[in-house]
């Protein structure tokens, strides 16, 4: 019997796709039943930041693809940056899901903002909301033009909270949660910083129902039936949120640019190199990753770096070029935040903290051993015995060639062949220049880059 082909497929493979397609059509058509009935719940707690709204976007968008019935996002936060607030309040009304919110510890600050958006607002008998009044980065007063917007902002998520659930609610609560000269008889008095407690809350329309824990929660939401699907963080995501919390990022850039200029003054390309690239590419990855920053000013920042290599490297003296890797970089820090007046705070602290441990690590360095290795160590104290006297004093005026960077110090060999250890006058030498003995500090040889005018 001759074999059945279809369209140049034998029967057999005719019977294996017909196969494939069932159980495919079975395995999809399970979880669609499965998925209509699914419950999604995103646990966020800590800082306020683009990486935790990152993990709220994607959990809401993979909640809307599987077609859940809803989401509730059990929130613990003493709050954060103004910005990621804004986004993540906005992801959450703008979510074509109905969300709830389950305060289970604190809604402080920008946390307030977020449990306002919410399509119900449930809290723990602990919890507590409010305390929003923004601050700088270094916890001052923001501006009144400032404080005014963001008051309009909580106004605004309590009169649309009130026409969303339908109930009466005073929108100068939210705003005495914000700005303590807002006085309300019987709630707050003036300058007093609202907290509202669950009870308080529940009174004043602010939230929703009381439950002990996230089941009755749940059931007193009508949600308990649906299957639950936890979602939690990628440990990418973790990372990323870390690193762009507003305290972590500019310990970061202190770290790396205190590292890298460590780096400069020694031999080589060492553990202090590998530091530095280590913090600012950290920095600057995550911040590129979420969303806070655009690949060009990553690319700014690169171009920084190499017109310092440049300046470093290939061009005597410091100038132009120098100028220009130090704006480039500076612009590239600033420009990685929302506000300008983020990335100055943040750029002011990094060069302050940058300050104070390159002199703390050379402070150490100088006590150690491994000082001796980075920095030339030659000047002997006549209270050692030692004598300044005439032993290098033969070499005033001689030239030769540098066979190491001097950044000051570093190695030169005479025409002879004899190598020392010697230190410029204070400026960068590239390796290969003919340099010439200028004075000499007891064992210290001081050189600098011959000249036209030094020939004899």
């Amino acid at each position: 019997m001759p074999k059945i082909k279809i369209k140049g497929l034998n029967f057999f493979t005719v019977f294996l796709l017909i196969l494939a397609l069932m159980f495919t059509f079975t395995v999809y058509r399970r979880v669609e039943e499965e998925e209509s009935n699914t419950l999604y719940l995103i646990s966020v707690k800590g800082a306020v930041s683009g990486g935790m709204a990152d993990f709220l976007e994607r959990g809401l968008k993979e909640a809307e693809d599987r077609k859940a019935e809803a989401v509730v996002i059990e929130l613990n936060t003493f709050g954060g940056l103004v910005d990621a607030m804004a986004e993540i309040a906005d992801l959450i009304t703008g979510s074509r899901l109905p969300v709830y919110i389950y305060i289970r510890g604190r809604a402080i600050s920008a946390g307030a903002y977020i449990a306002l958006s919410g399509q119900k607002l449930v809290m723990a008998p602990d919890a507590v909301i409010g305390a929003s009044q923004p601050r700088t980065l270094e916890g001052q007063e923001v501006p009144a033009k400032e404080m005014a917007a963001m008051k309009k902002m909580f106004r605004a998520a309590a009169e649309a909270r009130a026409e969303r659930t339908g109930v009466e609610l005073d929108p100068l609560v939210a705003e005495a949660m914000v700005d303590p000269e807002v006085e309300i008889e019987g709630v707050v008095a003036r300058g007093e910083l609202l907290v509202l407690t669950a009870n308080t809350a529940l009174e004043l329309g602010y939230a929703d129902l009381i439950a002990d824990n996230r089941e009755v929660a749940l059931s007193m939401l009508g949600l308990d039936e649906l299957t639950l699907v936890q979602l939690r963080q990628t440990p990418a995501e973790g990372l990323v949120r870390f690193l762009t919390d507003p305290y972590v990022s500019p310990f970061l850039l202190s770290i790396g640019f205190a590292a890298l200029f460590i780096e400069l003054f020694t031999a080589g390309f060492g553990v202090a190199g590998i530091l530095g690239f280590t913090c600012l590419g950290l920095y600057f990855g995550a911040r590129l990753f979420s969303g806070l920053a655009g690949v060009e000013v990553v690319l700014l920042f690169a171009l920084g770096i190499i017109l310092l290599a440049v300046e470093a490297f290939l061009i005597p003296g410091f100038g132009v070029a120098g100028i220009l890797g130090l704006a480039s970089i500076a612009g590239s820090i600033v420009l990685s935040y929302t506000t300008s007046s983020q990335g100055l705070l943040s750029l002011g602290m990094a060069i302050s903290w940058t300050a104070f441990l390159t002199a703390v690590a050379f402070q150490y360095l100088r006590k150690s051993r491994v000082f001796d290795r980075l920095v030339l160590q030659t000047s002997l104290s006549a209270e050692e015995g030692y004598s300044s006297g005439p032993l290098y004093d033969n070499y005033l005026g001689r030239t030769g060639t540098t066979i190491s960077p001097l950044r000051p110090a570093g190695r030169m060999e005479f025409e002879d062949g004899e190598r020392l250890d010697v230190v410029s006058e204070g400026s960068y030498i590239p390796a290969g220049k003919k340099v010439k003995v200028m004075k000499t500090e007891g064992r210290r040889i001081v050189v600098r880059e011959f000249t036209e005018n030094d020939k004899e």
